[in-house]
């Protein structure tokens, strides 16, 4: 009978250990862009910290330039802005090599490929 209390207190306390234990769940490190050469200069960074950096200059009477932090979610990509009444691109889907982000807004499709 002792045994019995004893094997399960020792699973109990196991048990317990392992739900505290702290989940590694890290942002990503990549930065995605179009060519040097194309004038729109498109970018998205996104850093490890759960923050990004995004800029568009595809208009040049309304550029772009946008930080704030991401949430990841199975491959997509959810942006938050700092400033709440910019309008851009906010939602990526990155492919399963990591090597696209791709976008959709409206009738406007951006792909960007990895930088770094």
């Amino acid at each position: 009978m002792k045994n019995r209390i004893k094997s399960a207190l020792s699973v109990l306390l196991i048990t317990v250990c392992f739900a505290f234990s702290n989940v590694k769940n890290d942002g990503l490190s990549a930065i995605y862009g179009v060519s040097s050469n194309d004038p729109s200069q498109i970018r998205l960074e996104l850093k490890e910290d759960f923050t990004f950096n995004y800029r568009d200059f595809s208009r040049s009477d309304s550029k772009i330039e946008v930080q704030g932090t991401y949430s990841l979610n199975k491959g997509r990509v959810q942006l938050s802005a700092s400033e709440d009444s910019i309008d851009f691109h906010d939602e990526w889907k990155i492919t399963d090599d990591g090597m696209k982000a791709k976008s959709r807004k409206g009738l406007s499709f951006y792909s960007l490929t990895l930088l770094n």
